[in-house]
């Protein structure tokens, strides 16, 4: 090359500029990391949430009392299903209607859950090269069409008798486009770009906790919003909010990735189809490693997918209540509230005592978690009246904190440049489960409702088991 001569397809003039803007997107990225420290997405997922919680219960309801009038029951007839009698005709309704209503909410947890992972796989690796926030806003633009679609179908529902089955059509945007896998993914690889090992489990503890402190206030609230408005209007307010949450992460946000190109947008979709992304993901669980890190993820992915898998018996607890102590929406509700608010109570408490005053590993940490399943499991399974399913959730506080302990985990052993491409992966994988939860504890519970509906939570037990076994 001769001397003074540049290889550069670019101007002195435009390489300035490009210089300038380079400059001005690290120091950005260095303004957002300092505020990162404190808040980021956990506002936008906390209303996700919410719209999420409101929503679900109240859509299984109204599934139920859909299913109930194609049936050919009487309106006056499928109302007794909304009051806590446990008259013969209720129970006679229920029997003949909580099949078809059973698999049509089968279908629509497949829907939500596996369709989203290929999309999930994709835009996960591809958020790494062109930023976290435009794939959550791709998956938001999804979970907001749905809601619409909802909000459309139980308005046009007050009108005439539908079919419960175009509900499940109504999530097929939602999957498409990754849906709350995508979201989530998203958000947990944001805070492993904008923290430190120091802060990290911190952070992602209080992302969980706001979580679920969107679908605590959620479930509270929505037997009270149904009641004095309606199913649409519900899911009105949850499309509302979830643009809300859009508009937050568009405006109140920045990117943890500094962009090192200027793709057009055509440029940028071709390349989340590029095969060189799925590469990318395969390439970390595959290549190997020194010692058995490659095995120990492999373990934590098996050891999540299993409590996944015992976790999808809650498609059919909501009706195991009203057969089995004739509740209503509104006592669901306040149970669903107090368990949600026990498991948040563990992490955010629980957590500290184990790990600072009894100087618990997080791999004791896990095991205590899902012994605590085991056994809430088997309580609910022998329980006689609605006040023992209490007295489980009450005794197995510290469920539900081995998500902390497997990230962290997992943070220990991979470098910083793997985690998001694992959270992705890890949770494409584990949103397959559905798959089998969802039809597996449906059968067992159709196949059990007029003896013994409440087996399926011993079949819950005994996966719990398993994951113990992998622990050991």
């Amino acid at each position: 090359m001769e001397e003074g001569r540049s290889d550069s397809v670019y101007s002195s003039g435009e390489e300035d500029l490009f210089a300038k803007q380079s400059l001005m997107r690290l120091r950005n990225a260095a303004r957002w990391r300092e505020q990162a420290q404190y808040i980021s997405f956990e506002p936008a997922l906390l209303v996700f949430c919410f719209a999420m919680s409101i929503s679900e219960v109240v859509l299984a309801n109204h599934i139920i009392l859909q299913t109930c009038l194609v049936e050919g029951f009487d309106r006056g007839d499928c109302q007794l299903l909304n009051t806590d009698s446990n008259s013969s005709q209720r129970a006679m309704i229920e029997t003949q209607v909580q099949p078809l209503a059973a698999n049509v909410t089968m279908v629509i947890v497949i829907i939500k859950s596996v369709v989203p992972v290929l999309s999930a796989l994709l835009l996960g690796a591809w958020s790494d090269r062109y930023g976290r926030k435009p794939a959550m806003l791709i998956a938001s633009a999804g979970v907001l069409c749905s809601f619409v679609l909802l909000t459309l179908l139980a308005f046009l529902s007050m009108q005439v008798t539908l079919t419960p089955w175009y509900y499940t059509a109504a999530y097929l945007p939602f999957s498409v486009l990754g849906g709350m896998t995508v979201i989530t993914a998203a958000a947990f690889s944001y805070l492993s770009d904008v923290t430190n090992e120091q802060t990290r489990t911190m952070r992602m503890g209080f992302m969980e906790a706001s979580m679920m402190a969107g679908a605590l206030l959620g479930f509270l609230a929505s037997s009270y919003i149904v009641e004095w408005l309606n199913v649409a209007a519900t899911f009105l307010i949850a499309s509302v909010l979830i643009l809300l949450a859009i508009v937050y992460i568009a405006r109140f946000t920045e990117d943890s990735i500094i962009l090192s190109n200027s793709n057009s947008a055509v440029e940028k979709l071709r390349d989340l189809l590029s095969c060189e992304r799925l590469r990318e993901l395969s390439g970390t669980f595959f290549m190997r490693r020194s010692g058995y890190v490659r095995e120990i993820l492999w373990s934590i992915v098996l050891l999540t997918g299993l409590t996944e898998l015992a976790g999808g018996s809650g498609g059919v607890f909501y009706m195991f209540t009203r057969r089995k102590f004739g509740w209503d929406l509104k006592q669901f509700s306040y149970f669903q509230f107090t368990d949600v608010l026990i498991i948040i109570f563990g992490n955010v408490i629980g957590i500290p005592i184990l790990k600072q005053i009894l100087h618990c590993s997080d791999t004791t940490v896990a095991i205590v978690s899902i012994a605590s399943y085991i056994v809430d499991s088997l309580i609910m399974g022998f329980a006689s009246s609605g006040w023992m399913l209490y007295l489980a959730i009450s005794v197995t506080v510290l469920k539900g904190t081995d998500g902390a302990a497997l990230m962290t985990i997992c943070s220990t052993i991979l470098p910083a440049g793997d985690m998001a491409k694992f959270f992705t992966m890890a949770l494409s994988l584990t949103a397959v489960v559905p798959l089998v939860s969802a039809p597996l504890f449906t059968f067992v519970y159709n196949a059990t409702i007029e003896s013994l509906p409440e087996v399926f939570n011993f079949v819950a037990a005994s996966v719990y088991g398993a994951a113990l076994l992998l622990m050991l």
